[in-house]
């Protein structure tokens, strides 16, 4: 395994509260318009609508570093799934692996509890390189704009 690019402090993760629907829309939406510009499906009055009808703050939580809140992330807890609705980290904390890590603790909590973990990601989105080194398998890999992914703990008939 590869050591992380720059190393980090440890980064922390705090419930979402309501009134910070704004932080996490406009980190969602200055993620998604590069990547679905690539696909020509941008629409943003569409975009934007969808994130305000999925953002929940009790499943969400808003990732720290050093005193500054740098990221966001939504885990929908299904009968046997946790679904990796959204991570999203401002674009200069990318690449230091607190991705990688959150979404390792994730698969650990799963492993404890019998559960599958899954998410859905642009196709034109780096972190599916990620993902894939993390152990997730694409359900449709020719399915566009967006693939849906699912990783199964060793064992786990699924």
């Amino acid at each position: 395994m590869k050591p992380d690019r720059h190393p980090i402090s440890q980064f922390g993760l705090r419930p979402a509260r309501p009134e910070e629907f704004p932080f996490a829309e406009a980190i969602h939406i200055d993620a998604m318009r590069p990547l679905m510009l690539q696909l020509d499906a941008w629409d943003e009055p569409m975009r934007r609508a969808m994130i305000r009808r999925s953002f929940k703050a009790a499943d969400s939580r808003i990732i720290t570093l050093e005193g500054r809140d740098i990221g966001w992330m939504q885990v929908t807890e299904r009968d046997a799934d946790y679904n990796l609705a959204q991570l999203q980290i401002l674009g200069d904390y990318c690449g230091r692996g607190i991705g990688s890590r959150i979404i390792r603790d994730l698969q650990d909590r799963a492993v404890r509890e019998g559960r599958t973990v899954s998410l859905s990601v642009v196709r034109t989105n780096r972190a599916i390189a990620l993902y894939l080194r993390l152990g997730f398998r694409m359900i449709d890999p020719k399915a566009t704009p967006i693939l849906d992914m699912v990783w199964v703990p060793e064992g786990l008939d699924r």
